[in-house]
């Protein structure tokens, strides 16, 4: 509705153009044909003058006409590239894709992100089949996996520029029990629906194979997810040595009067051992 509405817009001066070089036109024809009619049919040097003056005018209103709708059609072009401009500046572009954790290659994280250059609204997943079909809960063992968001259940209502949202879905040993060691084999592909903030409507589809997951592995782990966990375990290991049985710290106390003790007796422990080996 929308584009008829400029359509019919972008035609008015075209039309108005038109009738303004027409009724002239018209009105020198006519002055023409009736000065003929009066003068009996003869063609007179006047009449011979009256009719050229009409052909160079037609000519004229012919140019002018042609050049007026190839200005409209310009007009008319640039318009349009200025709505595309526009469009392309304020045009989300929201995409899914599934990445290892860095926990692990068996892990699967979802990451929802819009790599457009405007908000992206109402976001809403469809997840299909091979043939195409809609695929609901408890109809597919992978879908269900997603439907346990909420964000795949009841969307996204506003998704900013460079937003990204991630979370955990799966992990191949849960699933590779729910479907009986067949894990790839099942095969989907997700639809989304969103809005710019002017309500024109965009679709992208992803299509999700797990025969491509076959035969994936890794080589070492991440360097901070390690580090974190090495962390971790010094943490562990040193509030077992610093705690005792009730929660308090063991903290061994020496004054300055203790270590001199206990540097005078390893002077006389040293001097001893000295004596016996000289005897």
């Amino acid at each position: 509705m929308p584009h008829n509405r400029e359509t019919g817009k972008s035609l008015m001066p075209l039309l108005i153009t038109s009738m303004a070089v027409i009724a002239p036109l018209l009105f020198i024809l006519g002055l023409v044909v009736g000065n003929q009619l009066k003068a009996g049919g003869s063609l007179s040097a006047d009449s011979l003058s009256s009719w050229l003056s009409a052909i160079a005018t037609v000519a004229i209103a012919v140019l002018t006409f042609i050049l007026a709708k190839e200005t409209w059609y310009l007009r008319e072009a640039q318009i349009q590239q200025l709505a595309e401009l526009k469009r392309e500046n304020i045009r989300p572009n929201v995409g899914v894709q599934l990445e290892s954790s860095q926990v692990g290659v068996n892990f699967v994280n979802v990451k929802i992100s819009n790599l457009g250059k405007g908000i992206a609204r109402k976001v809403s997943f469809t997840f299909l089949d091979r043939q195409g079909n809609q695929v609901t809960a408890n109809q597919d063992v992978v879908v269900d996996k997603f439907f346990k968001l909420g964000i795949f259940r009841l969307g996204i209502e506003s998704l900013g520029i460079g937003q990204v949202f991630s979370s955990y879905v799966f992990s191949f040993f849960d699933l590779g029990k729910d479907l009986k060691g067949e894990i790839f084999k099942p095969y989907l592909s997700i639809a989304i629906k969103f809005e710019d903030i002017e309500g024109t409507p965009y679709t992208n589809t992803f299509a999700i194979d797990f025969a491509q997951f076959e035969g994936t592995s890794e080589l070492g782990s991440d360097p901070l997810h390690k580090m974190a966990t090495e962390i971790q375990k010094i943490r562990e290991s040193i509030g077992k040595v610093a705690r005792n049985f009730n929660g308090r710290i063991g903290v061994d106390v020496y004054s300055s009067t203790d270590r001199q003790e206990e540097a005078n007796e390893t002077r006389k422990w040293i001097e001893e051992q000295r004596g016996q080996t000289n005897d």
